[in-house]
């Protein structure tokens, strides 16, 4: 019998017992491991702000946000550094449980501030809502109401109820922090008439609204989603999540800016909030019983990906919401006839019989003043080196292949693109660390969004056209992208530094002396008088016809007895009634004209004034290297000295 049998035996015995032993180890280290991540799992932070006992208006109106972020960090402290767990998505119950927070001021907002960036950090979407004093819609100026209260709810229900009244007029200043979520393109806002609520916040604050989705949209696009009711925010709660809103007329048409809102106001306007997000994480199929929801189904590029198409689109369609369909109704029924006064008032508008009185189809011949959006990049960062190789500038590929062309330049490299020119150039940079050699983004200087820019001149046209030709050439270091959403805030900021010039220079803006072409009155009734003959004819009483005759033969120097032909009507009916206004000075003009006394160094004052004012204003996060608020003014005065004659355009 061989000694091999009981020797391999008693090997394979060895070997098994060995590796069964470290098997088992193996295992209990590795429930000992996950024991932790379990128990952290269990903890619950589905619901972070659970529902409290019910407040007096008094108590709703004073909770503190800086007991929330207690709470909220003390959870953090004892969670043991692991991999972010799941989403954990509450129930629509869960979420309009929670109670809303009140903010007015920077400092309360400062307080709260980290506990809403810790929920957007989870979930990057806001629901958002706007609230405005709607007693007939308009004040007493005849100007639509400013917004008074800012909603805004994350996925787990926490909402903050911002009050603007005390940010109005530049009472206080907001906090940076708002205004950059606001205008954050990474951080969806969603509502029913959010893109309009977004307008508002420019028109009334000149803050920038981004990234926003309009949930009519959503509902519209889930066609599994049955709706009823119609597309307002009351009837898509009523069918989708069965919760239903009061949307009372005294409630909704109640005082927003009172000293103290009511335990009911607060509760209408954070449940819009609320019910927004959760009207979007139900389109979505985000519910709570639909499990946990994966780290990357919540991140901001899966969450705008099921929303393609549709962010930062105006709604165009009915079902605008019921505050929206309300107002409308009520101008219906308030809206006044229209009134007819005699041609000597000068105010009668009667058609011009000879031309096409039809009104234009919807959106034809309308330009967003004179804005487009840009259908091809801002820069294509193509290079042009001088003949011995020295970098002289950036430039757009057009430009570029024109030297080409012209066989005065040669390709270099095709990525990036440069041309080496065949001659010498008039100038070069001064150094290598120049505006014009670095390559720039093609995003929103402010916000970083990436797409439907436009083109925001810095310094403003009216103002720029007028400097000397030595402060206008070859510079676009004031040219900038903005999305359109900043585009708009920012227009309105240059609205309060306009004024504040027109009131240091004395150059009034829209006064007769501003004003180019001057209404003349008389030859205004004139050719009304002409044109209501040519169109009325014989349908006038008699006496009134001859009235309007003697006044059209007075002008034409015409005696009584001399007959008004058609073409003498005609030439009436024609009349140009503007006449060229001698005491015209633009206020740009005015403006500049003063600046320009103090010679070179006054023009570049006003150039850095824009220049600071943009940077302060908008708070640019994503500026081209090396812009500065003094871009080229050394360079202007090693060149041309102070006491350059300066010649306005």
């Amino acid at each position: 019998m061989s000694h091999r049998g009981p020797l391999t035996a008693v090997i394979t015995t060895v070997l098994g017992a060995t590796l069964g032993g470290l098997l088992v180890w193996r295992v209990y280290r590795t429930r000992r491991k996950r024991l932790p991540s379990i128990q952290k799992v269990a903890d619950p932070v589905e619901a972070p702000h659970p529902v409290e006992k019910e407040f007096t208006a008094a108590e709703y109106q004073y909770i503190q946000p800086q007991n929330l972020v207690e709470k909220e960090f003390k959870a953090v402290e004892c969670q043991t550094a692991q991999l972010p767990p799941p989403v954990q998505i509450p129930s629509s119950e869960q979420l309009l449980g929670v109670k809303p927070v009140m903010v007015s001021s920077e400092e309360e907002w400062q307080q709260l501030w980290p506990l809403m960036q810790k929920e957007l950090s989870v979930f990057p979407v806001l629901g958002l809502d706007c609230e405005w004093v709607k007693t007939k819609g308009v004040s007493v100026k005849g100007q639509a109401s400013a917004v008074s209260l800012l909603q805004m709810a994350s996925y787990s229900g926490l909402c903050v109820l911002v009050r603007l009244l005390p940010f109005r007029s530049g009472q206080q200043a907001f906090p940076l922090s708002l205004i950059e979520v606001l205008r954050d393109p990474h951080v969806l806002k969603v509502g029913v008439g959010c893109y309009e609520d977004g307008k508002r916040l420019t028109r009334d604050y000149g803050l920038s609204l981004t990234c926003t989705v309009d949930l009519r949209y959503l509902a519209l696009r889930q066609r599994q989603a049955t709706v009823n009711n119609g597309l307002s925010l009351k009837s898509l709660a009523a069918d989708l999540l069965n919760v239903s809103l009061d949307k009372s007329l005294g409630l909704r048409c109640s005082d927003w800016e009172a000293d103290q809102l009511t335990l009911e106001q607060m509760t209408y306007a954070a449940r819009d909030a609320q019910v927004s997000i959760a009207l979007f994480l139900h389109l979505l199929g985000l519910r709570s019983d639909a499990g946990p929801a994966s780290s990357s189904g919540s991140s901001y590029s899966e969450l705008a990906a099921r929303c393609q198409g549709l962010v930062d689109v105006p709604f165009r369609g009915r079902g605008d919401g019921d505050d929206r369909a309300a107002d409308g109704e009520r101008r219906r029924r308030t809206r006044k006839p229209p009134t007819y006064e005699s041609p000597e008032s000068g105010d009668q508008q009667v058609p011009d019989p000879r031309k096409n009185n039809k009104r234009k189809p919807l959106g034809v011949g309308y330009s967003a003043r004179l804005h487009s959006y840009r259908k091809s990049p801002l820069y294509d960062n193509c290079f042009l080196h001088a003949p011995d190789g020295q970098p002289l500038c950036t430039c757009d590929k057009k430009k570029a292949k024109w030297y080409l062309d012209k066989g005065i330049g040669v390709l270099q490299s095709e990525e990036p693109f440069v041309v080496r020119l065949l001659f010498e150039p008039s100038g070069r940079p001064d150094s290598q660390q120049d505006y014009y050699l670095t390559a720039k983004e093609n995003l929103c200087v402010v916000c970083g969004k990436a797409d439907s820019y436009i083109r925001k001149n810095i310094v403003p046209h009216e103002y720029r056209r007028h400097f000397p030709t030595e402060m206008k050439d070859h510079n676009s270091h004031d040219i900038l992208l903005l999305c359109t959403s900043c585009h708009a805030a920012s227009n309105v900021h240059d609205s309060f530094l306009k004024q504040q010039l027109a009131e240091e220079f004395a150059a009034p803006q829209g006064c007769e002396e501003g004003v180019r072409l001057l209404e003349d009155s008389d030859r205004r009734r004139v050719r009304s008088a002409a044109r209501a003959l040519l169109t009325a004819g014989d349908g006038l009483p008699e006496q009134r016809r001859e009235e309007l005759q003697v006044l059209i033969k007075s002008f034409l120097n015409m005696n009584e007895r001399q007959e008004l032909t058609d073409e003498a009507l005609q030439q009436a009916a024609g009349l140009e009634t503007r006449i060229f206004n001698e005491a015209y000075v633009p206020h740009g003009l005015k403006v500049v004209r003063a600046h320009a006394e103090q010679g070179l160094l006054g023009l570049m004052d006003l150039e850095r004034r824009w220049r600071q004012h943009f940077l302060t204003a908008m708070h640019p996060r994503h500026l081209p290297p090396l812009w500065s608020v003094d871009h080229n003014h050394s360079k202007f005065l090693r060149k041309y000295g102070e006491d350059l004659p300066i010649k306005l355009n």
